[in-house]
């Protein structure tokens, strides 16, 4: 039976030793787990608490209880790893893996996850608000009943996501690709769609647009059927797309 030794300023390099200490106690504080293979690790709970775990092979972990708080997860692989309703928060996971991943119900909070690759990631009613998902690619991933107020997906990769009907406040989509995505009936408050890439199948059908930055979106290619906008957003919008002035009748 797991103990509850807390294990700190460890150094742990491969799966053998993890398991060992998994015995002893599942809470890790101050440890390096850089370069380490716990690959196909089970654990009914793992905390890591200012842990280092920068290039660390955590592919095909199953664990019912993650919990990872200011910690480096800079390059780790996870791909593939069962981690439903796991928690992250301050942490560093620039360049990490999570392909395949099963993220559902998952909180991932004010997190660097700049240049992840969340290809086929089951991410369903995850929270992601607060993090960074510069330049991420969501392919494939799912991405549905997401909580995302305050993140930011600059440059992300988005293509036919669906925020139908969402309420949306300070998201970053700056030069995301929103190629296919459908925002019909959705509030954009304090949302940035600037320089935002957009298709023709791109809807904002209903949408209310007026508390959004439009700047430089190209969003006059996607369907606007019945969305809300500023009369300063429009003529924006129109002298982007078609070089049109719209100028105030003179008063007679």
């Amino acid at each position: 039976m797991r103990g509850d030794t807390v294990h700190r300023g460890l150094t742990i390099a491969d799966g053998a030793q993890m398991r060992e200490l998994l015995r002893e106690g599942a809470v890790f504080r101050g440890c390096s787990f850089d370069g380490a293979d716990l690959g196909g690790l089970y654990a009914e709970e793992l905390v890591f608490q200012d842990c280092s775990l920068r290039g660390t092979n955590l592919s095909d972990l199953a664990c019912e209880g993650l919990y990872a708080a200011d910690s480096n997860l800079e390059e780790a692989s996870l791909e593939r790893a069962d981690i439903h309703e796991a928690e992250l928060s301050r942490s560093s996971c620039l360049s990490a893996s999570f392909r395949d991943a099963k993220l559902n119900m998952s909180r991932l909070a004010e997190c660097d996850m700049s240049l992840c690759d969340f290809r086929g990631a089951n991410l369903f009613g995850a929270d992601l608000g607060g993090s960074r998902f510069r330049g991420v690619d969501f392919t494939e991933a799912r991405l549905v009943s997401v909580k995302i107020d305050g993140a930011n997906f600059g440059m992300a990769t988005l293509r036919s996501k669906e925020f139908r009907d969402q309420t949306l406040v300070g998201v970053v989509f700056t030069e995301a690709d929103l190629s296919g995505c459908d925002f019909t009936g959705a509030r954009l408050d304090g949302c940035h769609l600037n320089g935002a890439a957009v298709s023709d199948e791109t809807v904002f059908d209903g949408a209310d647009l007026r508390g959004a930055y439009l700047s430089g979106s190209q969003l006059a290619e996607a369907s606007l059927v019945g969305a809300l906008m500023s009369a300063a957003q429009a003529r924006e919008l129109l002298l982007e797309r078609f070089g049109i002035i719209v100028v105030e009748e003179p008063v007679q």
